[in-house]
């Protein structure tokens, strides 16, 4: 038996659409389904307890979907696979995990004055969480909302003085823009910030970029889509590593997996949990459940 969960609110008409196709497809495939809101699921693990012929969730969303999934739910104590669908408006965790199908994926923790949060994909203090600031807080999204909001981020940012340790050796960075700690390779809606990334490695990798003009940030954050971005060795700095202690010379915006946190100048970031997830796919779970 399936559990489809899904978020009734959204107001992205492709998700929507994409969720009912969803449907549609388990119950031409006859395959057994019990579908709910995120609204009607206080507690999964008491709803898996009560229903235990569910073997498979498919948990339908986008990056903000799956953030708040890891953060509200024990991954690891639920026995059943979880499977991620696209139908968000930000897919960054899927991209990552689409080609592999299947990982046993290294959460990451991360400890601030502002709160202490999970994350899957990837978190990060600087330019990137000011632009997510300003994409969560617009009200008119659409396909330029992240070029648009980019814009004002660069423009309003101011760099700052960044001390990073990295498994006890420190980086400092007397103007810099971001750090962007990834699990997944993607940020930004297709991003390539870290293209060599995995999800199931012990280590994160960090980008930073510092010491770069404001008339060059906006050109060197376009060069991301390609990767390209990594040859400007002089403005762009990856770093790898188990843990990582941030220190910034004043409060900043900061964000994980696209939820943002504000008035954060000092950050830990390590391993918190590890639990596998699929990507779903049609062709994969159609073959499985053929009668």
């Amino acid at each position: 038996m399936y559990l489809i969960i899904h978020n009734p609110l959204s107001f992205n008409r492709k998700s929507k659409w994409a969720t009912a196709r969803l449907v549609k497809f388990f119950q031409k495939k006859e395959i057994p389904f019990i579908l709910r809101s995120t609204f009607k699921i206080d507690d999964l693990q008491g709803f898996l307890k009560t229903n235990p012929t569910v073997t498979d969730i498919v948990y339908c969303g986008g990056d903000g979907t799956i953030n708040y999934m890891i953060n509200h739910v024990n991954v690891t104590a639920i026995k059943a696979k979880i499977h991620f669908f696209q139908s968000g408006s930000g897919n960054d965790t899927l991209r990552t995990l689409k080609p592999m199908k299947k990982a046993n994926v290294r959460l990451g923790r991360a400890v601030t004055e502002a709160g202490t949060v999970d994350f899957i994909n990837g978190c990060g203090i600087g330019v990137d969480a000011a632009i997510c600031h300003f994409v969560n807080a617009d009200k008119n999204k659409n396909k330029l909302s992240y070029f648009i909001n980019a814009f004002k981020g660069f423009s309003s940012f101011k760099p700052m003085k960044l001390s990073v340790e990295v498994d006890g050796v420190m980086h400092e960075y007397p103007k810099a823009y971001t750090i962007a700690i990834q699990n997944g390779r993607y940020f930004g809606g297709g991003m390539k910030a870290t293209p060599d990334a995995n999800p199931e490695a012990d280590t994160f990798q960090a980008l930073v970029v510092h010491s770069i003009s404001p008339a060059l940030i906006s050109f060197l954050f376009m060069t991301i889509y390609s990767g390209l971005h990594l040859k400007f060795k002089k403005y762009v700095t990856l770093l790898v590593g188990k843990h990582f202690k941030i220190t910034c010379d004043a409060p900043q915006y900061f964000q994980n997996d696209g939820e943002v946190l504000e008035h954060v100048s000092t950050v830990d970031v390590a391993k918190s949990k590890t639990r596998e997830f699929f990507a779903f796919d049609y062709a994969a779970v159609a073959l499985a459940n053929k009668k």
